[in-house]
């Protein structure tokens, strides 16, 4: 009973872990965007190639989604979220030192394989450590987590790019990211339920057998399609305008407040409320016109105002996506869960920004791929409507 009672005091110790991964994670992830206007001529590279180190991320990413969900569900998160980010770490810091394409392409899947194993992990921690009424308000600040790192990449990396270089943007945040690794392998404690007695395969029945667990994937799917479209391509839309890479950049912070701030209220009032899928196709059916109009501005103050109401908006949906997907599977195989789910998720994180990119090249403009990014929200709603209401867990 005692040691229960010190496991609740820390789970807040927990989630502030978590949610630092999951930053540095995204920091890492989205430091190349920023970067794009000033890596590419120094590289001679085309933007095919620049949306191609996006898809070389997600590569990895998808690879190791599903086999870290697993290890997660038998063995805990500890060992395997410290070593991913130690992976990913030193891969950052290496992009600091390409001088081609094929160099950058590969550190770049080996970043992707380091991240792959954070959200499964992050999803099992939480799942375990927080009670169910609580559970909302934990996956919504998780879910911040990403904005933040959004947030940060285009806060951060321009200064860091100013001040040290583009290299040293690069070499700055893996260190970061390799040392929080420590870290979580120092800090993050584990439960008494034992998990090295289970089967590695059982959280593939769960998945395959819950119809609901499959919609909310396609559901998920739909909206990375949008959120990584425009995380990967609004900084180049904005600097084709004639603005700055800073000022590209402030747009892009005002986008990633309001989604740090949407998961956090979103989480909470679905804790209140109880059915998230109302919630999830409300921010669908809002995200994909603001999209298009997003994608029509061309002063720096309306970009601004906009960027921030649709960041809030499209990040209303993300928290419910992966604590339903939990739900739905149980505690006992959450990561599993979200592991098959964040892999389906990601594949659009690697095929839309190399297809979003080639667009590009063929029209010479921006304006056909915001019509594109606002259809995968608007698919999504067709996927949630057969979506059974959840009911409340323990």
């Amino acid at each position: 009973m005692e040691r229960q009672q010190e496991y609740s005091q820390y789970r807040w110790v927990i989630m502030l872990l978590m949610f630092s991964s999951f930053v540095l994670t995204f920091l890492a992830r989205f430091a190349w965007p920023p970067l794009i206007p000033v890596v590419v001529p120094v590289l001679n590279m085309n933007m095919s190639q620049a949306g191609a180190y996006m898809m070389a991320f997600y590569i990895g990413y998808v690879i190791t989604q599903i086999p870290a969900g697993m290890l997660a569900d038998r063995f805990g998160v500890r060992t395997i979220l410290g070593v991913s980010l130690v992976i990913e770490g030193i891969s950052t810091w290496a992009m600091g030192s390409i001088t081609s394409f094929d160099m950058g392409f590969v550190l770049r899947v080996v970043t992707g394989l380091g991240a792959g194993a954070i959200m499964a992990c992050c999803a099992r921690a939480l799942m375990e450590w927080f009670p169910a009424h609580e559970r909302g308000t934990a996956f919504g600040l998780l879910l911040a987590a990403p904005s933040g790192g959004l947030l940060l990449a285009n806060y951060i990396v321009p200064t860091l790019n100013a001040l040290f270089s583009w290299q040293g943007a690069f070499q700055g945040i893996g260190i970061a990211t390799a040392i929080l690794g420590v870290l979580i392998y120092l800090l993050v404690k584990t439960s008494d339920e034992p998990k090295g007695e289970k089967s590695f395969f059982g959280g593939f029945k769960v998945f395959f057998a819950n119809r609901n667990i499959v919609l909310v994937a396609v559901a998920g799917f739909c909206l990375m399609w949008m959120e990584l479209g425009v995380a990967t391509w609004a900084n180049v839309y904005i600097k084709n305008l004639g603005f700055t890479v800073k000022e590209a950049g402030t747009v892009l912070i005002w986008y990633s407040v309001g989604g740090v701030i949407a998961p956090v209220i979103s989480g909470w009032v679905s804790d209140r409320l109880g059915n998230r899928k109302h919630l999830v196709i409300a921010a669908y059916l809002i995200s994909a016109p603001l999209t298009v109009y997003f994608g029509s501005q061309t002063t720096l103050s309306m970009l601004n105002m906009a960027g921030f109401v649709y960041g809030f908006c499209s990040y209303l949906a993300n928290p419910h996506l992966s604590l339903m997907v939990s739900e739905f599977a149980g505690k006992e195989w959450a990561a599993t869960a979200n592991g098959i789910t964040n892999f389906i998720f990601q594949l659009a994180s690697m095929i839309g920004p190399l297809v979003l990119g080639g667009v590009i090249d063929l029209t010479g403009n921006f304006s056909t791929v915001w019509y594109m990014m606002a259809a995968g929200p608007i698919v999504g709603i067709l996927a949630l409507l057969p979506l059974r209401p959840l009911t409340n867990q323990v």
